[in-house]
Order: structure tokens, then C-alpha cells, then sequence
């Protein structure tokens, strides 16, 4: 429920800034935020989804990646970032 409560937050601070991607994070399914698990801020555990990957969104600089990784891996932050803002897992 967290992670559909940030896509729509996200989505529409996305459309209050101009951008575009707005529709795609609005409208992904539910089974794609079920396939992770796990998530905190410095980790991610991929359930069950082809690829996944976690994220760190941190104040005034660019957002972190950690690595792609397929089922039952752990996608982890490289460093512990300041200023994080929020964090999550992207799916593909």
C-alpha cells in the first residue's frame, strides 16, 4: 500500500512539474509492486519479478541505482546516501 500511495504522489508531483512520465507511474499494475519484498533504504529483495532493481531519490543531486538483479537476488546501494528523500524498487 506504501509503494502505491508513493507512485501516485509521485506521479502527480511529476505532472505539477511538467513531465511526461506521469502515466506510466500512475498506471503500473499491482502484481509488479508484489513481485519485490523487503525494501529498505539501503536494500531490495527481487521475489519474484524478471528483473528489479532499488533506488535512493536524494535531495538537490541525481537518483542512485542500486544493480539489476533477478529473482531472489538482493539489489543494494553502493554507499549509505545522505539526504535521501525516498527510496523504492523499480521492476522490468
Amino acid at each position: 500500500m506504501l509503494i502505491k500511495r508513493f507512485a501516485i504522489a509521485a506521479a502527480v508531483t511529476i505532472v505539477l512539474a511538467g513531465g511526461t512520465i506521469a502515466a506510466d507511474v500512475a498506471t503500473a499494475p499491482e502484481a509488479q509492486a508484489a513481485c519485490y519484498g523487503s525494501v529498505t533504504r539501503s536494500m531490495g529483495k527481487n521475489n519474484s519479478c524478471t528483473r528489479a532493481r532499488h533506488w535512493n531519490a536524494i535531495r538537490q543531486s541525481n537518483t542512485r541505482y542500486g544493480p539489476w538483479v533477478t529473482r531472489g537476488k538482493w539489489s543494494k546501494q553502493a554507499a549509505c546516501w545522505v539526504n535521501v528523500v525516498s527510496y523504492g524498487m523499480t521492476a522490468r
